[in-house]
């Protein structure tokens, strides 16, 4: 991103609107069908996993035909994070020292983090070990044995309890829960402010507007359990039943539209010298969304949690499905209407350009890592090759907080220096030294027309 020229500069530094490294001569671009997607997980560092999903070794063990006790054991206190970034149309337009640009794009983050007891409800529910008692197919409430089999299972149809200890709030209390889903049209525009020996300073705003469709959030706030969502019918995501019945002609109509608006502003600055030299520094999503949703009842917790047996290395995914669901864990929910604020970001970024075939670049980001989305402090270099004219290749090093490192890779195909662009990159490539990699990612244009 410390490269971004054009609208691709949109959500990062809308001085660099003006300000293009790699093609300084633009005067147009338009685009769609490009953006991101990551999953990266401390689940992925898991040597086990790899050797499953590989088949290493004829490994057939490790992550298939698991029992569910084991299943709560892999799973318990791993992190997983998802986010994607698909722009849909771009534009953009530079008149002499003016740039302006265009975005939109689908903006979505999961994230989730399963304490022991989160993990065991889940994969075990109604006969998970805190239950006394336990419902089975024929009506009969029985006291559970703690040792259950799959075909034991398949007879449970619920669980009690009756000791009055094990509340939701505790179970859930040290898990965290998140996901978001919302459409972002962005306008920038930059002006660039004279030369003086060589030095050039470039300036920019952008504004966006936020229409959501999908929020959940589950979490600890001083120190009782919070549970906030609000889902349009166009996500597909169940609504409650409780919620669903009555209402006026607005309410209905609610369901079928966005559920939460909001805004954004970012702020930037970039300083060159010669076009050779340079240095970034911008400010990015000011604001906040409101949500028209639910205020989830702890009291109303569902006690026939629990999702079908995973028996494939993949199984981790139905389970983190099956979590962000707010119907798995409540039956009672309170009409609210809730401002979050968005995950504001400082960025600074910086490159240089060797010579003719070579430009290094470096940037770092720095948000608040508690809010959703947000991955905390994110630092990268990398150094882009122009093997020829029309096509360049990149590869550089990331790091993301206390995590691993990561080594992106990539290359762009140009038709020359006006018409269609095309590149991909992975956002990961250690795994082919490596017996394991912290993220699956990939970042990727198919529709970009620059002149």
């Amino acid at each position: 991103m410390a490269l971004a020229g054009d609208y691709r500069a949109l959500g990062w530094n809308p001085a660099q609107l003006t300000f293009s490294p790699l093609n300084d001569e633009w005067k147009s671009a338009m685009g769609g069908m490009e953006g991101g997607i990551s999953l990266r997980s401390t689940v992925f560092e898991r040597e086990d996993l790899w050797n499953d999903i590989w088949n290493r070794e004829a490994s057939t063990e490790n992550w298939t035909g698991l029992e569910r006790s084991e299943w709560v054991n892999r799973l318990s206190n791993e992190e997983i994070q998802i986010d994607g970034d698909i722009l849909t149309a771009g534009t953009a337009k530079k008149w002499g020292k003016w740039g302006v640009a265009y975005t939109s794009r689908n903006v979505m983050s999961a994230e989730a983090f399963l304490s022991s007891s989160t993990s065991e409800l889940l994969i075990e529910g109604g006969a998970a070990e805190w239950f006394e008692l336990v419902i089975t197919a024929s009506g009969d409430t029985v006291p559970n044995s703690g040792d259950w089999d799959a075909n034991d299972l398949l007879t449970i149809v619920g669980g009690l309890d009756t000791n009055g200890d094990a509340v939701l709030a505790e179970l859930l209390q040290d898990s965290r829960l998140g996901f978001s889903w919302h459409r972002a049209h962005e306008v920038g525009i930059s002006k660039e402010w004279g030369s003086k020996r060589g030095w050039t300073i470039h300036t920019g705003i952008g504004g966006k507007l936020l229409l959501g469709n999908g929020f959940f959030q589950l979490r600890d706030h001083n120190g009782e359990l919070d549970a906030f969502g609000a889902f349009s019918n166009g996500l597909q995501i169940p609504q409650l039943d409780s919620l669903n019945s009555g209402g006026t002609g607005i309410d209905n109509l609610r369901k079928w539209g966005p559920v939460g608006q909001g805004f954004g502003l970012d702020f930037g600055v970039v300083i060159e010298f010669s076009n050779r030299l340079w240095a970034s520094c911008s400010i990015t999503d000011i604001g906040w969304m409101e949500w028209r949703g639910e205020r989830y009842s702890i009291n109303g917790m569902i006690l026939n949690t629990w999702n079908e047996a995973a028996t494939n290395p993949a199984g981790w995914m139905d389970v983190m499905s099956n979590a962000l669901n707010p119907s798995t864990w409540f039956s009672q929910a309170t009409k609210e209407t809730r401002r979050i604020p968005n995950g504001v970001g400082f960025h600074i970024g910086g490159g240089y350009k060797v010579g003719e075939f070579l430009t290094l670049a470096a940037d770092a980001t720095f948000d608040n890592q508690e809010l959703l989305g947000n991955a905390g402090t994110r630092l990268g270099t990398s150094a882009l090759l122009n093997i020829t004219p029309l096509f360049r290749f990149d590869m550089g090093i990331r790091k993301l907080g206390g995590e691993t490192f990561r080594f992106p890779a990539g290359f762009l195909f140009k038709s020359g220096k006006s018409g269609i662009e095309i590149g991909l990159q992975a956002g990961d490539i250690q795994g082919l030294w490596k017996s394991t990699q912290p993220e699956l990612a990939a970042h990727f244009c198919f529709l970009r027309w620059v002149w």
